[in-house]
């Protein structure tokens, strides 16, 4: 047997994929990854946890006992100076140990801020923000960090950085949180203020080293960010923007959840309007999200420093001069100094130059972009809806052609569906087709040989956003029609 205990809790992360709830019921049961890899599933019979059906499925995940897999990201790990944090270690944050999906193994570089005794936040919201939203999301992480929270976020462009950057300026704690590999910087504009992270806190994931940020691994990352913090506010968000995954799981995990106010008809205030309808906390400033924790966190956190601060800081100007200096929010580089959306695109890249140059460092190189579309990052939601949008436009000119009962058929099943199939791709709706209509299911019962635990929670994502299914408590999913969705019109 292995000395390294960190190789048990890899091989058994690997082998049942992360976000799987059967990871963490099988370490309930078991209570150490190494009795797993000797045999300990090998004796278990059928019973109201585990079918007989899903013991078989465990089973063959749990076959191959190689640990090869395992030394090599160990071996990887510590080549880019990355600690491995597994769940049985007493640096674990004791925040993920209560939830049904808990990542087994954490790969951090940086220092581990103390996350019981203080009190963190999730900063989230659209990667196209606007001015507003770039002065809230930093004022937010500036006056959290100066009332001595610790802010989480994703290092996603738009507002989830502007809030990082924030707070690191205020000379306060961060925990930023991949859907990657810890050594790979996504997106590639942020390296800047990547190793500014790592510095200033911890950069986290829970995916070994070299793990490309592929589309599905970031609905999963977010339920991390989520349980870690004490509280999720949502600056700006569309109807369908990602953080509202982030807002959906932080509910579901019994966080509070905080939103910002947006000016109605704007699509950005769409997410945070809805979500403040729903219950959600109005938030316009750091102070409201301190105030409710200030006695719970009494010896950390000082809303009277962070008050007394902030009424003399001139945020429009910080923030602009931060995002100019960091390229925060940029889509390609170079192309963006801090006003309009995403952050301000502007026609002569000189004045970006110049304003990169104002540090007085010298000007930097636009990053180039790739023309490869196979290198294009899949977890663009945005890019994504309206790339199924067109194809939908495609089969709705091709519905000119059928016969009009066919087109009159189809169109009596969407809309009795009330489903947005624009939003949804094959594998997608074959997701939704393999689940049993008004039946609570758990996403690790939709995997298959040919689907990926990661795979179906990016699907079931999706399927929610358009309407298709519910989510409900202890991480159950539902679907709510009675009918297939159609492939195609020949289905």
């Amino acid at each position: 047997m292995a000395e390294d205990s960190r190789l048990y809790w890899i091989w058994l992360a690997e082998a049942l994929g992360q976000g799987s709830t059967i990871a963490a019921s099988l370490i309930n049961r078991f209570k150490a990854a190494d009795k797993i890899y000797d045999g300990a599933v090998d004796k278990l019979e059928p019973d109201d946890e585990f079918s007989e059906e899903k013991l078989i499925k465990i089973k063959s995940k749990l076959s191959n006992r190689s640990l090869a897999r395992a030394e090599d990201i160990v071996r990887r790990a510590e080549e880019c100076g990355a600690t491995i944090i597994t769940y049985a270690s007493d640096k674990y944050p004791k925040q993920l140990k209560i939830i049904r999906d808990f990542p087994l193994v954490l790969y951090v570089r940086g220092e581990m801020p103390d996350c019981e005794n203080n009190m963190l936040t999730t900063v989230v919201g659209t990667r196209t923000m606007t001015d507003y939203g770039r002065r809230i999301a930093y004022s937010l992480g500036a006056g959290l960090a100066l009332g001595g929270a610790v802010v989480v976020s994703g290092m996603a462009l738009g507002a989830d950085s502007m809030a990082l950057l924030g707070a690191m300026e205020s000379k306060g704690k961060t925990i930023t949180v991949l859907g990657s590999g810890i050594d790979v910087i996504y997106p590639k504009e942020h390296t800047d203020i990547y190793y500014k992270l790592m510095n200033n806190g911890a950069v986290i994931s829970e995916y070994p080293p070299g793990t490309p940020p592929i589309g599905s691994h970031f609905p999963v990352r977010n339920r991390i960010m989520s349980a870690l913090s004490d509280a999720t506010v949502v600056v700006e968000a569309g109807a369908n923007s990602g953080a509202l995954i982030t807002a959906n799981l932080a509910q579901m995990q019994g966080k509070k959840l905080f939103a910002v106010p947006g000016k109605v008809g704007d699509p950005g205030a769409e997410g945070p309007n809805a979500l403040i309808q729903d219950g959600a906390i109005p938030c316009v400033c750091a102070e409201d999200i301190l105030a409710e924790f200030e006695f719970i966190y009494n010896k950390t956190i000082n809303l009277q420093y962070a008050r007394s601060k902030m009424r003399h800081l001139d945020f429009e100007s910080m923030s602009q001069f931060a995002m100019e200096r960091m390229r925060i929010g940029s889509r390609l580089s170079g192309n963006y100094v801090g006003k309009g959306t995403y952050g301000g695109r502007i026609k002569d890249n000189r004045v970006a130059k110049a304003a990169y140059a104002s540090d007085n460092s010298p000007a930097r190189k636009p990053a180039k972009v790739s023309s490869d579309p196979k290198s294009a990052p899949k977890q663009k939601i945005e890019e994504k809806v309206t790339a199924q949008a067109d194809r939908k436009k495609k089969t709705d000119r091709k519905h000119q052609n059928l016969p009009k009962e066919t087109v009159k058929s189809e169109e009596k099943v969407i809309q009795a569906k009330k489903i947005e199939l624009d939003m949804l791709d094959e594998s997608e709706i074959k997701v939704y087709n393999k689940m049993k209509p008004n039946v609570p299911v758990l996403p690790d019962n939709l995997v298959d040989s040919n689907t990926s635990i990661s795979d179906i929670m990016s699907a079931l994502t999706m399927l929610e956003m358009a309407g298709a299914v519910e989510s409900g408590g202890g991480g159950y999913f539902m679907r709510v029609c009675e009918d297939d969705i159609m492939l195609s019109s020949n289905d």
